[in-house]
């Protein structure tokens, strides 16, 4: 999803019909909790960290493991969450990069600070915090905004090395939801009689999909190059059999416009976050990229300043158009975005039950154009 501002995705080949919010969030909210259900019944009485590998040190780490207590992440965060607030007012790459890394690094140099929902006041603030041992070292934080612009927010915390500073990988939002993300988390992760959780292995076999495999499978879901079996893992929802149906809806559409649409997924090479479930399952972040182009087939395609109603689903969005400077194309002119999408999904057992994906939060990384020369905007 290369989404063009907060709150709202452009109508790319990838992207989703807007969805009547209230639909879209019961279809979330019934089909997690009927899947947590699930794989409570699956794996009832089955301790939570049972089988699940113990985390080792990182590569090049001298000296004794330092635990992160909870108290530690609590000052890290309150420390942080000023700084990455203020990106907006007083934005620089340098203090981009200073408070943001991976993914989330990557959406704010192309948004100059403002590549999420925007926060306020954060209540029922929870933190997750994995027991790992050396360096880098990462914890989950999760909290509910509301009034006006209600939302759940879920922060991946990252060290990269003793004293480094502490940077967001990835800042998700689950807007207009009465924060159900921020509950689930609550409910389902596993923590210990101290309070702290379990990270997932990258490479753990127990899952139905690995944790380090899920950016390669689920962009060769969305691109609909996987086999049946694989098809078959991930359960039918807003961000896989919707998020389909709409791409080949678009890609068949836009040739009435003038546009050969194209969207394509890759696995990112970046680090994946797990927990483990109390119910045996875990909750993984991973990333993918999108890449999105629209071909001219001639220069009269429509190519309208301001995109709406049906015409705005089938040609290049607005912010391309004007990203870009473009006001007239040839045939054979490319215009292209690119993005990263910011996934969390609920994945089960091998063998009890589907991938259900939560969140899909994209944001555009990039724009370009290409082939005959285009007449930029005066």
């Amino acid at each position: 999803m290369v989404c063009a501002s907060v709150g709202r995705c452009a109508p790319v080949a990838s992207q989703l019909e807007l969805l009547n919010g209230a639909v879209l969030i019961a279809l979330r909210a019934v089909a997690l909790a009927s899947l947590l259900v699930l794989a409570a019944c699956t794996t009832a009485g089955r301790p939570a960290t049972a089988g699940h590998p113990a985390v080792h040190p990182s590569a090049g780490h001298s000296g004794p493991p330092e635990q992160l207590t909870i108290a530690e992440a609590r000052r890290a965060f309150a420390a942080f969450l000023p700084r990455f607030n203020g990106l907006p007012q007083g934005y620089s790459d340098a203090a981009a990069r200073s408070v943001t890394t991976g993914a989330e690094l990557q959406a704010q140099l192309f948004f100059k600070g403002a590549s999420g929902s925007p926060i306020t006041k954060l209540t029922h603030v929870t933190f997750y915090v994995p027991r790992l041992a050396g360096w880098p070292r990462w914890f989950w934080v999760a909290g509910q905004q509301g009034g006006s612009r209600a939302a759940g927010h879920l922060f991946v915390m990252v060290q990269s090395a003793r004293s480094a500073p502490w940077k967001t990988a990835a800042a998700l939002y689950d807007l207009d939801s009465a924060a159900r993300m921020v509950h689930y988390l609550a409910e389902w992760v596993a923590r210990d009689s101290s309070g702290y959780a379990t990270a997932v292995s990258p490479g753990e076999l127990g899952l139905a999909v690995s944790p380090s495999a899920m950016p390669a499978t689920y962009a060769s879901y969305l691109d609909q190059r996987a086999p049946r079996l694989v098809r078959r893992l991930f359960k039918p929802g807003p961000y896989t059999t919707d998020y389909i149906a709409s791409n080949n809806k678009i890609a068949r559409g836009a040739g009435r416009y003038g546009w050969r649409d194209t969207d394509h997924q890759a696995p990112a090479r970046l680090p994946v976050y797990g927990l483990w479930l109390n119910t045996g399952a875990a909750f993984v972040i991973f990333f993918t990229y999108d890449t999105a182009s629209w071909v001219a087939k001639s220069s009269s395609a429509a190519l309208p300043a301001r995109p709406s109603g049906r015409e705005g689903t089938y040609v290049p969005p607005a912010f391309v158009i004007q990203g870009l400077g473009v006001s007239s194309v040839k045939a054979g002119t490319r215009l292209t975005a690119t993005g990263v999408d910011r996934v969390l999904a609920f994945v089960q057992q091998r063998g009890t039950g589907p991938i259900y994906v939560m969140i899909n939060n994209g944001a555009a990384t990039g724009l370009r154009k290409s082939g005959p020369a285009v007449t930029p905007i005066a």
